[in-house]
């Protein structure tokens, strides 16, 4: 399992939390949060071992988590997920 990512984020005077984690090879997704008030307002769950195969090196984990966490962040300051209260 590879460490995750957390980030606070402030957007247009909302505080949003985003965190990134492996959920580990008996389960190969990576999964992204992004909460704000304490509530889920988006999520994106990735599948790892259809897009890196079956044994995965942990930095090619890592480096999708990574890419999957920027994008999320980047949605949220693109004003995507604005209006919403959960997913």
């Amino acid at each position: 399992m590879v460490p995750g990512f957390n980030t606070k984020l402030a957007v247009r005077q909302q505080t949003y939390h985003i965190q990134s984690e492996d959920l580990g090879t008996d389960d190969p997704h990576i999964l992204t949060l992004a909460f704000r008030g304490g509530a889920v307002v988006a999520r994106t769950k990735t599948n790892y071992r259809e897009l890196l195969g079956p044994n995965p090196s942990s930095q090619a984990v890592r480096d999708l988590m990574a890419r999957q966490h920027r994008q999320m962040i980047t949605d949220i300051q693109t004003g995507k997920y604005e209006g919403e209260s959960g997913r």
